[in-house]
């Protein structure tokens, strides 16, 4: 049984458009057409009306039905812009113009590196032995690669890191904001994540990173991402068309790209799965930020980075046992035989544990090394960097080349070290994960800290799960209608209808039925205002909105426990 309120989806639909109505001074008689005149290609006066639904629909917190009237103050206000002021994001000739000027000379020296930079392999997986203790020479036992040609690599690397400039031209970045990359299924997952951001009040501009011109969607990045408080930045017209036809850039390497595209100085990025469930406004005014300017946040592995790469970045390991794990020792301890010490607790090596990328916190005036040096790590990655960096362990990608371009750059970071919560549900016993849960760094950095400056410190006293979520990275299967309706996901080896987030409400800062909530967004911009996104095309709406509302239903009849 639904109780009527709220939460009802009829009266709730009714409540927003009156809000619209009022806010907007639209006439009734628009407020109620059909969902499907908000279909793109009709008049100007329906897309505003589409815009003036979403502005207040997206500040609205939604996340719990009894709060419904809970809205974000706003300064988004379109009605006094014109067109081209609302897509500047898209195309803004200066500044694109500073960005192709700093960024085309040293992307092409990356580039032409091409033919010197070999393609490794393994001979097994360092994930096979989960569970052992790493040390230098079980590192050595999984990357094939030429010794002999490792002083060369290490040349190159040197070239690359001394052609770095000092610092960013004047004006490149400036402000505060989130970036996401869109594209794709990503635009849409990009949008459901906007959402979020703002339910909880988070006023900070937001930029969409668009990859391709193909990609870039007239009614997304024109009207409805200006009505929300962000725009698209078209990577073409950020790096030029010379470099975008002479470099193929794709995967993990847009990551590095969205960074140098966006126009913040201070930034989140996130990716377009990531579901934040708290405000993060604050993160960029406290510690640990302020002093380091960045922040990274731990993926569930330790690190099995390989020796060879520390020779070829130039960074002298000693034979100094300076940690245990993740946590700095009282003493550092000189060693005669490392044959049994975990290599990554010598001074010199990468702390554990390894990094999930999902989220980064980055101040770039600080961090210029880390920027230009990740974005070469990640342009030669998949044949070259990541083997070397993750050996063949689960996760392996783009995650640890932010922190490997601090290090090597002397620039400072700081990385959460509260622990991940897994989200998912049981089937036949068995658990199946569906996303990961990190945490508030700002409880993090005040819980280390009050250890440290303790007279004894006693890292085991460290509670890894006392600070609260702050995002839910729902990246396994990520959240997007078509493909879960396509693949059958949500059916159980039974053949049933289940929870994919049976227990998550309990560990969110403001409880609430974050699955429930996910796919009334769904439906509201999916089947209510019928937004249009071309990923969708090859399905019909009224197919998609059927086994949205399914599914819906289906979460309204069987409620979370409380």
């Amino acid at each position: 049984m639904v109780a009527i309120g709220f939460g009802f989806p009829r009266f709730r639909r009714v409540l927003i458009m009156a809000l619209g109505l009022g806010l907007v001074f639209y006439g009734s008689l628009l407020m109620f057409q059909d969902p499907e005149s908000y279909a793109p290609a009709m008049g100007r006066e329906h897309i505003q009306n589409l815009k003036s639904h979403l502005s207040y629909y997206f500040d609205e917190n939604d996340n719990n039905d009894n709060i419904l009237d809970s809205f974000a103050n706003t300064d988004i206000d379109l009605e006094g812009k014109t067109l081209a002021e609302s897509v500047k994001g898209v195309k803004d000739e200066e500044a694109n113009h500073i960005s192709q000027q700093f960024y085309t000379p040293l992307l092409r020296l990356m580039n032409a590196k091409k033919d010197s930079i070999p393609k490794l392999s393994l001979t097994r997986r360092a994930t096979d032995d989960k569970g052992s203790v790493f040390t230098k020479e079980k590192l050595l036992e999984y990357l094939v690669i030429d010794t002999d040609d490792i002083p060369r690599l290490k040349d190159i690397h040197q070239e690359i890191y001394d052609a770095l400039p000092d610092k960013f031209p004047k004006g490149l970045y400036k402000g505060t904001g989130i970036v996401l990359i869109g594209g794709g299924q990503y635009s849409w997952l990009s949008l459901l994540s906007i959402k979020s951001v703002r339910s909880f009040g988070c006023q900070l501009p937001i930029e969409m990173i668009i990859p391709t011109e193909e990609e870039y969607e007239h009614d997304l990045c024109e009207e409805i991402l200006p009505a929300l408080g962000g725009s698209c930045v078209l990577l073409y017209n950020v790096l030029g068309e010379e470099v975008m036809k002479e470099i193929e850039f794709k995967g993990y390497q847009y990551k590095s790209l969205a960074l140098i595209a966006s126009s913040f100085e201070e930034v989140l990025l996130l990716d377009s799965d990531n579901v934040l469930v708290h405000n993060p406004e604050s993160f960029f005014e406290m510690e640990p930020f302020t002093s380091t300017g960045m922040v990274t946040w731990p993926d569930y592995w330790t690190r099995t980075t390989s020796p060879h790469l520390y020779e070829i970045m130039g960074i002298n390991v000693k034979n100094t046992r300076v940690r245990d794990g993740k946590w700095p020792l009282k003493t550092p301890v000189e060693l005669d035989d490392i044959s049994d010490v975990s290599y990554h607790d010598l001074e010199g090596t990468f702390p554990d544990l390894s990094t999930e990328s999902g989220q980064l916190l980055l101040r770039k005036s600080d961090h210029l090394k880390t920027l230009l040096l990740s974005l070469f790590y990640n342009l030669y990655g998949p044949d070259f960097f990541y083997p070397l960096i993750s050996q063949g362990f689960d996760g392996e990608g783009d995650k640890d080349t932010f922190v490997l371009g601090a290090i090597k750059g002397g620039e400072k970071f700081y990385q959460v070290k509260s622990e991940i919560q897994s989200f998912g549900w049981f089937d036949e016993g068995n658990f199946n994960g569906v996303s990961m849960g990190q945490r508030n760094p700002l409880n993090d950095y005040e819980q280390l800290k009050e250890i440290e400056n303790s007279e004894n410190p006693d890292y085991s006293q460290f509670d890894t799960r006392q600070a609260p979520i702050f995002t839910v990275h729902a990246n396994f299967p990520k959240l997007n209608p078509f493909l879960l309706y396509k693949e059958e996901k949500l059916k159980n080896s039974k053949g049933e209808d289940f929870r994919m987030y049976s227990d998550i409400s309990h560990f969110l800062p403001e409880p609430f039925d974050f699955e429930h909530v996910q796919y009334k967004r769904m439906k509201f911009l999916l089947c209510e205002l019928n937004i249009s996104l071309k990923y969708f095309n090859p399905i019909s709406r009224a197919e998609l909105c059927e086994f949205i509302e399914g599914h819906l239903k289906f979460l309204e009849n069987n409620p979370v426990m409380n």
